[in-house]
């Protein structure tokens, strides 16, 4: 009969001797039991202290990590002074989806600093495809431990789809001759409306008082406030201009629309330098009714002059780099759309955004 051999755990850190003998080494230092049974010389082998070289992506992702520290989007609470509550980037250690998002932003940010440095918008492009892939299978599970994660990735990549076109390298994007922002835009939009269903019924506990989470999917629309045609007569004139010209759902889509525009405005005109007013801009776009985004999607004329005044309450907040080219682009384009005749209709959002402007004369 044949005798089996008695298995036996491996020995890892075991020294030469016993190795080359395929025996159990005790790993006893600096002799171990089997040698000092048979006196014989032991000898481990030393760890290793050779690194493998670095390279130029991991070297990359090291400098976007630091730039984001030192750069954090509004309302962001990594880097300096950050809260230890909640930190995007240590939870994408371990969850390495987000961590892809977050090197994505951060790349485009700097891209925009300087457009000469195409190898920032690529490395973006390469972890925002990285951080999609990795985590659809964490979507389709949604196991309790991912909720956070998951959470602050669909903040990062609704971000990431409203910075990215206007940053496409030419020939591409805004270089293109049939770019259209207004299409662009309300994909964007309509991407971070699907994130806000998503969130709200699988991820709505995970929302903790986070200004960066709260500003993304807070409760609701914004609130009303009273008194808003005395302090901005324009929105006197678009509630009439609504009402001669839509009739139905449309009329109330597009009431509902310039009501929390101005809303949002009200409330960026009275914090300007509070980096949490920038949820006055999400909660619209979440919020809005999906008929006058149809409307606009088929340039409907009330809808864009609507649009172009959407235009206006991004331009208010100032110095969100992923905004600051919005405005301009997108009012050009709407401008471009409009029938003759109908220049007046947008020239209350142009002088907010052009001359920084919001007393104005009425449009005609």
């Amino acid at each position: 009969m044949n005798r089996r051999r008695r298995a036996h755990a491996k020995s890892r850190e075991g020294c030469a001797q016993c190795k080359e003998r395929h025996v159990k080494c005790n790993e006893v230092r600096p002799r171990c039991l089997n040698c000092e049974r048979h006196d014989i010389a032991c000898s481990f082998s030393s760890p290793s202290f050779t690194i493998t070289p670095l390279n130029q992506d991991s070297l990359a992702d090291l400098e976007l990590l630091e730039y984001w520290h030192w750069h954090p989007l509004p309302v962001n609470p990594s880097g300096p002074g950050r809260r230890p509550e909640y930190d995007p980037v240590r939870l994408g250690f371990s969850h390495h989806y987000l961590l892809n998002s977050i090197l994505a932003l951060a790349a485009l940010q700097l891209f925009s600093e300087d457009l000469s440095q195409i190898r920032w918008y690529a490395r973006a492009v390469a972890h925002q495809q990285a951080a999609v892939t990795r985590a659809r299978p964490h979507l389709q599970r949604l196991e309790e431990s991912q909720h956070l994660a998951l959470l602050s990735f669909s903040v990062f990549t609704s971000l990431y789809t409203v910075a990215e076109p206007l940053l496409r390298p030419a020939p591409f994007g805004c270089h293109q001759s049939d770019f259209d922002p207004v299409k662009e835009l309300l994909q964007a939009i309509r991407l971070g409306r699907c994130s806000s269903v998503f969130v709200q019924q699988h991820l709505r506990s995970s929302v903790t008082s986070e200004p960066l989470l709260v500003a993304k999917y807070g409760p609701g629309p914004l609130e009303a406030i009273q008194g808003l045609e005395a302090r901005f007569p324009q929105l006197a004139w678009l509630r009439g201009f609504i009402e001669r010209q839509c009739e139905g759902r449309e009329r109330a889509a597009c009431l509902q629309a310039a009501e929390s525009l101005f809303t949002g405005i009200s409330l960026l005109v009275d914090n300007p330098d509070d980096p949490r007013q920038v949820a006055a801009i999400w909660r619209w776009a979440s919020n809005v009714d999906s008929a006058f985004l149809d409307m606009c999607s088929a340039q409907n004329t009330v809808a864009l002059v609507i649009f172009a005044h959407f235009a206006a309450l991004m331009s208010l907040n100032r110095g969100i780099w992923y905004l600051q080219s919005w405005p301009a682009v997108l009012l050009g384009q709407i401008r471009s759309l409009l029938k003759d005749g109908l220049e007046d209709t947008i020239r209350w959002p142009e002088e907010v955004i052009f001359r920084n402007k919001l007393a104005l004369p009425l449009a005609s």
